[in-house]
C-alpha cells in the first residue's frame, strides 16, 4: 500500500502544470512537456491532452481596457510520449495541433496547424524518501506552418501562427517535498527558463526574404500544494499553485518591439483521480490575478484543459 501511495503521488505531483502562453507567443504551450513521470524504470507513458485560452483582458501597462472590440481564443490538442529509463534519466516527445482565432470589426482570422515538437531529457538529481530535486533541459524544434494567411491572403502576425520559426532552448529545475507538515500534503516548486531564438524569414515568398523576428525569453516560477486523497475507488489529489511569469520584449528586425514583454501572475488549479496506478485524469485551470504589462497587450483570461494519460512498463523477455 505504502508503494502504491508513493507511486501515485509521484505520478500526479509531477504532471504537467500549464504553462499557459499568451497572445504574444505562437502556437500551444511548451512547458507542458517539460515534466517527465519517473514512477518505474523502463516504461513508457502516452498523454492525451486538450486546452481552451479565452484571451480577450485588454491591458495597458497594468491597467484594464473595458469594451475592447476584438475577439480571441486558442486551442490545442496535445500528445506527449514519455519513456522512462532507469531511476535517473527520462526522456519525452512532445507535439500539439494548434488552432486560433480572432475577430474584429473588419475581419475573422484563423489558423489550423501542428505546431513544434519539443524533445526534452530529465534528470533525478536527487531522489530520497521525502525529497526530490529533478532538472529538465531540451529544445523546441521549428517544425511548424509558420506562413498562414487571412481570409484576405495577408500574413497571419506571428502570434497567430501555429509554431515560432525558432529553435527554443529549454530549462527547468524542480523540487518536491512529500509528507510536508502532514502525511498526505505535497509541497512543489519549478523554475523553467526558456531561450527562444529568432525566426530570420518570417513572411518568407519569392519576392521577399522576409523579416527578422523573435519572441521575447521567459522566465516562469510555481509553487504549489497538492492532497492525496485515498478512496476505494482510486486516489484523488487536487492541486493549487501560484504562478509567476516574466517575457522580455519581443525583437523584430534589430530592435525591441513595443507592447510586449512584461509581468503575468496567475493561479492554476487542477484535480487528478487516478481509478488505476497506469491510469490517470486531470482537469486544469488558471486564472489571471494581476499583470504589469510593457505598453498594450492582449492578455489570457481564462484557461481551462483535460488530460488522460496511460503507462506501461516493458517487459522484461530475457
Amino acid at each position: 500500500m505504502q508503494k502504491t501511495l508513493y507511486i501515485c503521488t509521484l505520478l500526479l505531483l509531477y504532471a504537467p502544470f500549464v504553462w499557459s502562453q499568451t497572445c504574444c507567443t505562437a502556437g500551444a504551450p511548451t512547458s507542458t512537456s517539460l515534466e517527465v513521470n519517473s514512477n518505474a524504470n523502463n516504461a513508457f507513458s502516452v498523454q492525451l491532452g486538450y486546452e481552451y485560452k479565452s484571451i480577450n483582458l485588454l491591458i495597458d501597462n497594468n491597467q484594464r481596457i473595458e469594451n475592447d472590440p476584438r475577439s480571441r481564443a486558442g486551442q490545442n490538442v496535445s500528445l506527449k510520449t514519455d519513456y522512462i529509463l532507469n531511476d535517473k534519466w527520462s526522456f519525452s516527445a512532445f507535439i500539439p495541433l494548434v488552432y486560433q482565432t480572432r475577430s474584429t470589426f473588419s475581419e475573422s482570422q484563423n489558423s489550423l496547424g501542428l505546431g513544434d515538437l519539443s524533445l526534452v531529457t530529465q534528470y533525478a538529481l536527487y531522489s530520497g524518501e521525502t525529497n526530490n530535486v529533478s532538472l529538465s533541459f531540451g529544445a523546441k524544434l521549428p517544425t511548424a506552418h509558420t506562413n498562414h494567411r487571412g481570409s484576405s491572403q495577408i500574413l497571419l502576425s506571428p502570434d497567430m501562427q501555429s509554431g515560432s520559426g525558432s529553435m527554443d532552448y529549454l530549462f527547468r529545475v524542480a523540487y518536491q517535498r512529500s509528507q510536508f507538515l502532514s502525511p498526505n500534503l505535497t509541497g512543489f516548486s519549478s523554475l523553467v527558463y526558456r531561450k527562444n531564438g529568432v525566426n530570420d524569414s518570417f513572411g518568407a515568398t519569392d519576392s521577399f526574404e522576409g523579416r527578422r523576428f523573435g519572441f521575447g525569453d521567459e522566465l516562469n516560477l510555481i509553487l504549489g500544494f497538492s492532497y492525496l486523497h485515498v478512496e476505494s475507488s482510486g486516489f484523488f489529489v487536487p492541486d493549487l499553485s501560484l504562478k509567476i511569469r516574466h517575457a522580455e520584449a519581443n525583437i523584430e528586425q534589430e530592435v525591441t518591439a513595443p507592447n510586449s514583454g512584461g509581468f503575468w501572475f496567475s493561479v492554476p488549479v487542477g484535480f487528478s483521480f487516478v481509478p488505476a496506478e497506469h491510469i490517470s485524469i486531470r482537469v486544469f485551470s488558471e486564472i489571471p490575478v494581476y499583470q504589469d504589462l510593457e505598453g498594450l497587450q492582449i492578455s489570457n483570461n481564462f484557461t481551462a484543459g483535460v488530460q488522460f494519460q496511460y503507462s506501461f512498463k516493458k517487459r522484461n523477455t530475457n
